[in-house]
């Protein structure tokens, strides 16, 4: 709904508008309380102080006996979403309440930063989100979780090639590192959409750049699933691989892409990320041209066949990914300016 005020002054200085009665008696709101009011790209946003996102509390009630993975997942999606206090309430005739409040515990300290109990009882656990924004703003965290990734990707690719296992369990270990990071920026991210002074804050200049950066986010967390997809294949790979060079040598060449697209970003570089999407096309012609041509039809195992295949999907799936923070940067420039020259 939108309704037309009439600005009216008071005083020497100082001007006045009412706000519609509807709104003041849907917030709670009386005469005398205070609201908050932010400017932002020349508009003015007036917020009741109880909306405000440090301020959010949600709770999960347990009725009935059900995997600890499903309470978990209810329990990210608070946590995603911005909740600063998080109650998780059991019913009492849930059989093994202790093991359960533990499981879900270790398992919110390892995947969630920032994340603490602060009360507990036999059948409920309260956790609080004790996130300084300030500590690791956005690019710093996006920047630590690409560093990760890179990390993640590199020691997946030579645990293959070497048939490194111990190498290969290290890559699968980090993949909860890369879990914490990208929860923690999707949580800025939403932070930034319910309160107009953190989205300031993380230096981000409006809604669109806030939901580019959440693919940017996303894609980088599937980029740390395939690194582990490729590590896990370590275990199955043949002694004797013929193509294993190869497929490391392409490998390698896919980092480079997802490297170039990430310093693209930081830059923000329009023919940096164009160059990227264009690579990417010519690298899964590669891909093409390796499966059908050597590894499907070649004179190698059936295991080695299967291996590959199921690492060549992975590679397949980084590079598009990689072409994929390529277009977010092309989508977050286009919002930072309506003027984009193309030379």
């Amino acid at each position: 709904m939108v309704e037309k005020r009439k600005i009216q002054k008071t005083g020497s200085s100082s001007y006045i508008v009412t706000l519609p009665k509807d709104w003041i008696d849907s917030m709670g709101l009386k005469s005398g309380d205070y609201v908050l009011i932010y400017e932002h790209e020349g508009k003015l946003i007036i917020t009741p102080p109880k909306l405000e996102a440090g301020m959010l509390t949600g709770e999960i009630r347990v009725l009935k006996p059900i995997e600890n993975d499903q309470v978990f997942r209810i329990l990210v999606a608070m946590y995603l979403s911005g909740y600063s206090s998080i109650t998780v309430t059991f019913d009492k005739n849930i059989p093994e309440l202790a093991k359960r409040i533990s499981e879900l515990k270790n398992h919110a300290r390892i995947k969630l930063a920032g994340i603490e109990v602060v009360d507990e009882t036999y059948n409920s656990v309260m956790m609080k989100i004790l996130l300084d924004l300030k500590e690791l703003p956005l690019i710093r965290a996006t920047r630590r979780l690409h560093l990760i990734v890179n990390n993640m990707l590199l020691d997946a690719l030579k645990a293959f090639y070497t048939k490194d296992t111990g190498l290969a369990e290290a890559v699968l270990q980090r993949d909860d590192e890369a879990d914490r990071f990208h929860f923690m920026i999707v949580r800025q991210l939403a932070l930034a959409l319910l309160d107009i002074r953190i989205m300031n804050e993380l230096g981000i200049s409006n809604p669109v750049e806030a939901i580019n950066y959440r693919i940017l986010a996303r894609n980088l967390e599937r980029i740390a699933d395939h690194a582990v997809n490729i590590a896990k294949r370590t275990y199955h790979r043949p002694d004797d691989c013929v193509l294993c060079k190869e497929t490391y040598d392409i490998g390698l060449r896919i980092n480079s892409l997802f490297n170039k697209a990430m310093d693209g970003l930081y830059r923000l570089s329009r023919q940096q990320s164009e160059e990227v999407i264009f690579e990417a096309q010519e690298i899964i012609k590669t891909i093409d041209n390796m499966l059908f041509n050597k590894i499907l039809v070649g004179d190698i195992s059936d295991q080695e066949k299967i291996v590959l295949t199921m690492v060549f999907d992975s590679l397949r799936r980084i590079t598009r990914y990689s072409s994929g923070i390529a277009e977010a940067t092309l989508n977050i420039r286009a919002s930072k300016s309506s003027v984009i020259e193309i030379k």
